[in-house]
């Protein structure tokens, strides 16, 4: 198996269609220079068989490098075992040849593309990689929003949901012109609980030339309370990128109500997986989020790290 380095440009015509967005050269070029540098390979043998995009930094390949998930990238579905086991060791040889201490790989949850990633997991475990962490990623999927979704939440759920709706609550879809509204609300959010917004404002615009996104308001008579940032990641996949309230409004139940919300927009426009991300840092969990995620009927999967020592 031949490995290739390449542009970011060749990579994105090698792989048009990639499992999710992180895995784009497009968006892992607006990131390089947080690392030492990133490097696009192919794999190849009669034909291209997978992609792969990696950042260095102190000795350490990593997939993603600037993102959630990255993981490979197929040319072909029916890509085969045999193939993704020749891969690994053409990357291990690879990466020796250029004194890489380790490489770490965080593939996306199975419900991106769950018999590739079944295969690649299980040639990466007999390859030597080890499990360094489980993250509890939650998802919505929309063929579970039916007339029957408020008996099948949490009480606690649906009893918040009923309590926001008294309200009178308005959700209202932004466009980008407007979206700092939404951004504004979120680091309110974020300041106030001791978490500052990993990316800037600025930082999200130029985002959102590779990225479609979608920004959401939740407002009361008089305000707005809370708000969503929204990625469209992947075919059918969108992924909550920020969402939260203010919360001297609490007992307005927003984020009850900005969840149904957003589980009856994008059923409604087709998307049949909402992507709610992780509640867990380092496996540990945050065992409110936890609740709140399950509360309103979300689905568990788990997010692997995978760590590879190599010399």
């Amino acid at each position: 198996m031949e490995i290739l380095e390449v542009t970011p440009e060749v990579f994105d015509l090698t792989f048009p269609n990639p499992n999710h967005i992180f895995n784009s050269g497009a968006f892992s070029k607006l990131n390089e220079s947080r690392f030492e540098k990133v490097y696009y390979l192919i794999f190849k043998d009669t034909k291209t068989r997978l992609g792969i995009i990696l950042g260095l930094r102190e000795g350490l390949l990593s997939s993603p490098f600037s993102a959630t998930f990255g993981g490979f990238e197929f040319a072909s579905e029916d890509v085969k075992l045999y193939q993704i086991d020749a891969a690994l060791q053409a990357l291990f040889n690879w990466a020796s040849g250029k004194k890489i201490n380790g490489i770490k790989i965080i593939p996306p949850p199975f419900f991106y593309k769950e018999d590739f990633l079944a295969k690649t997991i299980n040639c990466m475990y007999r390859a030597g990689f080890e499990t360094k962490n489980m993250e509890l990623n939650y998802h919505f999927q929309t063929a579970n929003l039916s007339e029957t979704y408020e008996n099948d939440i949490w009480y606690n759920a649906k009893k918040n949901l009923k309590k926001a709706n008294s309200f009178g609550l308005i959700f209202e879809k932004l466009n980008i012109s407007q979206g700092k509204l939404a951004y504004d609300i979120i680091a309110q959010n974020r300041s106030e609980r001791g978490f500052p917004l990993r990316l800037t404002w600025e930082q999200l615009v130029s985002t959102n030339a590779v990225i479609p996104m979608d920004f959401f308001l939740t407002k009361n008579a008089k305000e707005a309370i809370g708000a969503a940032i929204v990625y469209h990641i992947a075919p059918s996949i969108v992924r909550i990128i920020y969402w939260g309230d203010l919360p001297k409004f609490s007992e307005y139940k927003t984020m009850n109500f900005l969840s149904f919300q957003l589980f009856k927009y994008y059923k409604e426009q087709g998307i049949k997986m909402i992507d709610i991300g992780h509640s867990t840092v380092d496996s540990i969990p945050n065992n409110g989020l936890c609740e709140f995620k399950e509360s309103i009927g979300c689905s568990i999967s788990l997010l692997y790290e995978f760590y590879k020592k190599l010399g």
